[in-house]
């Protein structure tokens, strides 16, 4: 049985969320990370996500200009590192190295993969819509790799405010 509810109140149930982790690279070399939460495949031929950012985001600016960035799938052991990441500004600072992350390099997009994700998917700037108030990015994967540790898990978002678990 359904009863009636505000937008906002049924989005505070939608929790388990995935969060990914998009990687872009500036132009003097720092490693730039974002959390998105709001992302998803939307093509299996070509493969291609989809990812909401939010426009005064660093990580938006240099997708723009790069047209290349990774999504990477943090583990369950990384919950601290993706916070700062989803909560920091990345402009002034190189995140990648403040974040404490391994990093290594990717084999076709000139952006650095996260070493110790679940997954890794190196994506090129297809195109970018604004259907709302928030651009969506899309990006085809043009390589892709994973854990070498079949027993690393994915991190997820399990409630409002960041419960990453």
């Amino acid at each position: 049985m359904q009863k009636s509810a505000t937008v906002n109140q049924a989005w505070d149930r939608k929790y388990p969320e995935q969060v990914v982790l998009a990687i872009t690279k500036a132009p003097d070399g720092r490693i730039n990370l974002m959390a998105i939460g709001w992302v998803t495949l939307v093509s299996d031929e070509p493969p291609m996500f989809i990812c909401g950012i939010d426009d005064p985001a660093y990580t938006l600016e240099l997708i723009r200009q790069n047209k290349e960035f990774v999504i990477a799938y943090p583990s369950k052991a990384m919950a601290g590192e993706t916070l700062y990441a989803g909560t920091t500004h990345g402009h002034e600072i190189d995140k990648g190295k403040i974040s404490g992350l391994k990093f290594e390099s990717a084999s076709v997009v000139d952006v650095p993969l996260l070493s110790d994700a679940v997954a890794n998917f190196e994506c090129r700037l297809v195109t970018e819509y604004r259907p709302g108030n928030c651009p969506l990015v899309v990006g085809e994967v043009v390589a892709s790799s994973v854990n070498c540790d079949e027993t690393v898990t994915r991190l997820v978002n399990t409630g409002k405010g960041y419960k990453l678990q």
